[in-house]
């Protein structure tokens, strides 16, 4: 009983890791959409803006772009002055090296010198993220094949059960860790990089009396998708809708969700 008991509660702990890791995995790698075209007035053509810089579709490799690839593709857009598309490339390879040190630096110091304010989230965003959650989805699999495997044969193996309960212990180790960094990661997934400065509106219809401006650069996250336009709160709790062209997914996703 007491086997039966621990597979079940592992396979709980599957099913989890299996929906959560797996959804970063296939979107991680899901090329970028180009921005939608903004919606012309009924009544009287709005006031002439910018274009928003074009968004770079990923690479034609199933795979997508790499973290080494956007780092530098970020550098460049930084050092051509278009911070937009840089904090959007830093962001995207963030997402596939958390931690790494100068990429960090580089993000804060872009975000620094267009006078926004440093990455705002919870702790488990900022300490749950360590590691690739494409790699870590398959470790956290073959962590609870291990941990699974050895609780079955613990009752049937009893001369191995200290090997038995290590490589339980160790499978399960493994998944749990895998857990926690695609739990930390889901953030990324509602996360989005404004690509112009942007009026917020109070409903998600072009004319929309403004509430506020969302400045170039900025990342906000999007609550909800209407009619070409998004629901977003920034950085100081605000919300209001914006133009979806105005906008660039930090994890695209596989289709236009409306």
């Amino acid at each position: 009983m007491r086997a039966c008991a621990r597979a079940a509660s592992l396979a709980a702990i599957g099913v989890s890791l299996c929906f959560g890791g797996g959804e970063l995995r296939a979107q991680a790698s899901a090329e970028s959409p180009q921005p939608a075209a903004q919606p012309a007035l009924a009544d009287a053509p709005a006031p002439a803006r910018p274009p928003a810089p074009a968004v770079p579709a990923a690479a034609s490799a199933p795979s997508g772009f790499s973290a080494p690839q956007l780092y530098n593709l970020a550098n460049a857009y930084a050092r051509s002055g278009q911070t937009a598309l840089a904090v959007l490339a830093y962001e995207r390879a963030r997402v596939l090296a958390p931690t790494d040190p100068d990429l960090l630096a580089n993000l804060h110091r872009v975000r620094e010198s267009a006078g926004l304010p440093t990455s705002s989230g919870s702790w488990l965003e900022h300490y749950g993220r360590f590691a690739n959650p494409n790699v870590w989805y398959w470790v956290g699999i073959a962590g609870l094949a291990l941990g699974g495997g050895c609780l079955l044969m613990l009752r049937r193996q009893a001369g191995f059960r200290a090997l038995l309960g290590a490589g339980a212990t160790l499978g399960l180790v493994l998944a749990g860790a895998s857990s926690l960094n695609a739990a930390a990661t889901f953030g990324a997934l509602s996360e989005s990089v404004v690509l112009r400065q942007a009026p917020a509106g109070v409903s998600p219809v072009a004319g929309a009396e403004p509430l506020f401006s969302i400045p170039a650069a900025a990342t906000v996250r999007v609550l909800d998708r209407h009619a070409g336009f998004e629901l977003i709160r920034d950085s100081q709790g605000r919300e209001g809708w914006v133009a979806a062209g105005d906008l660039a997914a930090v994890i695209p996703l596989p289709a236009d969700r409306t």
